[in-house]
């Protein structure tokens, strides 16, 4: 019994330990400055909240298009804007010269976000800019792949005709 109870009281701890760790991390995602009605030198707080004016100003100051996030995955403000339906703000980020197919550490793009995350109009408004289909992640993926694991008929024809052309 006491084999048990300390085993229980081990994995409760490191259950608590890790919802207290989550927490925090989800906490500090978007910058402390920004969090607290300042400015931030990162784009992508400014994509997280949706701040299409924020991101302007922040653009303005001097902070380039593509500085990627330091506080989740290292993402791209485009690849945020493509994951979270941002279709103004990825608007804007294309016309200000974002890279359209710079790539996270496992390769993926901000199309396969668009595609993975069912942005329609985001994908739309990528493949007329030159994002390039035929780019695979680390694991094999291209954005048709995606469309397929995901099911999603509507895109996986908006992307046919790209992936049957020529390989840039």
């Amino acid at each position: 019994m006491n084999l048990f109870t300390s085993k229980f009281t081990s994995i409760s701890f490191y259950v608590r330990s890790l919802l207290l760790l989550g927490g925090i991390f989800l906490t500090s995602c978007i910058s402390p400055q920004y969090m607290s009605g300042g400015w931030s030198p990162y784009p992508s707080d400014y994509v997280y909240k949706g701040d299409l004016f924020g991101l302007q100003n922040c653009l303005k100051a001097g902070c380039s298009v593509d500085t990627r996030d330091p506080f989740t995955r290292n993402f791209t403000p485009l690849m945020i804007a493509a994951r979270e339906g941002e279709v103004e703000i990825a608007e804007f980020l294309v016309r200000s010269g974002a890279d359209i197919n710079a790539k996270t550490r496992d390769g993926h793009t901000a199309l396969m976000m668009a595609v993975y995350n069912r942005n329609l109009d985001i994908v739309k408004l990528l493949l007329k800019n030159g994002a390039n289909v035929h780019v695979k992640s680390k694991q094999g993926h291209t954005a048709f792949s995606e469309a397929t694991l995901e099911e999603s008929a509507q895109i996986k024809e908006l992307l046919l005709p790209y992936e049957i052309g020529p390989k840039r």
